[in-house]
């Protein structure tokens, strides 16, 4: 019995840590999974991530989570292959989670019930410590494409909108270490509110420069990458997660390509609003 599937990256609209709302879209840069499962009554589970030197933790828990919920006993070999730059802000962790459970319910020729995979991606991500706010905006956003609005405490989507697709995505992977002082977050709160209504209203890319520029002061992430963006013709411009990324959009990349790249290295792909598949 085998299955493979894909789940996406995303950007952040609004980073959930200080509310606990969020908003984030998908970005088409993919992680794929494949699952092997034997009947054979061990419950051994043993997963390779094949491009990135890091455990694979994550996907042999979402395996076994999925196998414990049908109640099975099977062996699994899962494999996990990313386009994903791995804690960098854009939603790696919830992009691999969605991946292999969704990869492991095709294995089983399960019908596939999106909320159950959702909670049993997140399930995992919180198993191993990845999550603080269980990053149900990240995670919808990496299952079914386009804008998600969501209530994270709650694990509902207040809204889902489209980005246009022939808008460019522009992803700067700078070499900074990644900061994650939950207290800082929470000390901007009433203003994260503000762009978080914005985001409400489907003014997401205000909503996405202020929540950057919030953000990146908070956690001492340069704010002038923002605004050498915005200098370059960007639409708007942001911190990705908790950082260390930054992602802009823009109707022409490659200039804001220009002004990042002396900051490391940048990416240029696309918004996806078509979300994860059975591959």
């Amino acid at each position: 019995m085998e299955g493979s599937a894909y789940a996406l990256a995303s950007g952040t609209i609004i980073n959930a840590i200080s509310i606990g709302k969020g908003s984030a879209f998908g970005v088409d840069l993919k992680v794929y999974a494949k699952v092997r499962l034997i009947d054979d009554g061990k419950n051994i589970v043993k997963g390779k991530v094949l491009d990135a030197n890091i455990k694979p933790n994550l996907i042999e828990r979402c395996v076994k989570n999925v196998l414990e919920y049908f109640g099975l006993d099977y062996s699994a070999y899962v494999e996990t292959k990313t386009e994903i730059p791995i804690k960098s802000g854009l939603s790696s962790s919830s992009a691999v989670s969605n991946a292999t459970v969704l990869a492991t319910f095709d294995a089983l020729g399960e019908k596939i019930d999106d909320e159950l995979v959702l909670n049993l991606a997140i399930k995992s991500c919180f198993d191993e410590n990845l999550t603080v706010t269980g990053a149900y905006d990240d995670a919808t956003a990496s299952y079914y494409g386009g804008i998600t609005v969501t209530d994270n405490l709650k694990r509902l989507i207040i809204k889902r909108d489209k980005l246009k697709e022939d808008l460019d995505i522009i992803i700067l992977l700078p070499n900074y270490k990644k900061n994650v002082d939950v207290d800082r977050m929470k000390l901007i709160k009433d203003y994260v509110k503000i762009a978080f209504n914005y985001a409400l209203k489907g003014d997401y890319f205000k909503a996405l420069f202020l929540n950057g520029i919030l953000y990146a002061s908070a956690l001492n992430f340069p704010t002038n990458i923002i605004i050498d963006a915005l200098s370059a013709g960007a639409i708007t411009a942001g911190l990705s997660g908790t950082g260390p990324s930054y992602v802009a959009i823009a109707e022409n990349g490659e200039k804001v390509k220009e002004v990042w790249k002396k900051y490391g290295k940048v990416i240029i792909t696309k918004p996806n609003n078509e979300g994860a598949k059975i591959c």
